[in-house]
């Protein structure tokens, strides 16, 4: 079931908040308890990746921070929430130590949230990630610097070449190979934008992988994209 929270705070003031939580009780709960605080504002507590989906369809929608429960959390969920817009990610996990946690950051997620964290921790790392900072205990930033430092001595030339590539680019890359010679306007409307900021990402990706055109990047995925 999803709750939409309204709210009379401006929208350009506090931080707004999308809340994704299976549990009834707690997104209202917790969604209530965030936006009484002056800093934020709850603009939708909702029950699923459906609902999120709908959501962010809908016109003039904007916002900062997505809150989802780890339990919703499979893999490629994180790509998809990421590739909505510009909004950052916090996983709400009973585990923040978790194996997971690695491919949830990687996947775009900027903080976890543990068992353990009361509500002035949560508006901390909230604040800080809307800042643009990690939000990570102290036994997974080492695991994942160690992971990065062993891995990056493994990489080829693209694959470094690659890891340049924001997650909105390397959507475009694979759509445009998934598309296999489609127009523009077809792999603008997969990916849901407009052409010209279609144009703009692929003069960004070619400028990274070092291709030319489209046919070039097709071949260069086709041989170095996983």
């Amino acid at each position: 079931m999803t709750t939409i929270v309204t709210s009379d705070k401006p929208t350009c003031g506090p931080i707004r908040v999308v809340l994704i939580h299976a549990s009834r009780v707690i997104r209202t709960a917790l969604g209530n308890m965030i936006d009484q605080h002056e800093s934020f504002n709850v603009i939708a507590a909702l029950s699923s990746l459906v609902d999120i989906t709908d959501f962010a369809k809908k016109p003039q929608i904007l916002f900062d921070l997505i809150l989802i429960d780890a339990d919703l959390v499979s893999r490629g969920v994180i790509v998809q929430l990421a590739a909505m817009g510009t909004a950052k990610i916090i996983v709400l996990s009973e585990d923040d130590s978790t194996a997971a946690v690695e491919s949830w950051i990687q996947e775009g997620a900027r903080g976890i949230i543990g068992p353990d964290a009361d509500f002035d921790h949560l508006i901390k790392a909230m604040n800080k990630v809307n800042d643009g900072e990690y939000w990570l205990n102290r036994q997974v930033t080492s695991r994942i610097l160690s992971s990065l430092s062993n891995y990056s001595k493994e990489l080829t030339h693209e694959q470094s070449l690659i890891r340049q590539l924001t997650i909105k680019e390397r959507q475009v890359v694979q759509s445009i190979f998934d598309g296999n010679g489609q127009t523009l306007r077809e792999t603008a409307l997969t990916l849901n934008i407009t052409e010209n900021t279609l144009r703009n990402h692929l003069t960004s990706i070619y400028a990274k992988l070092a291709v030319r055109n489209r046919t070039e990047l097709y071949v260069f995925a086709r041989q170095h994209l996983d």
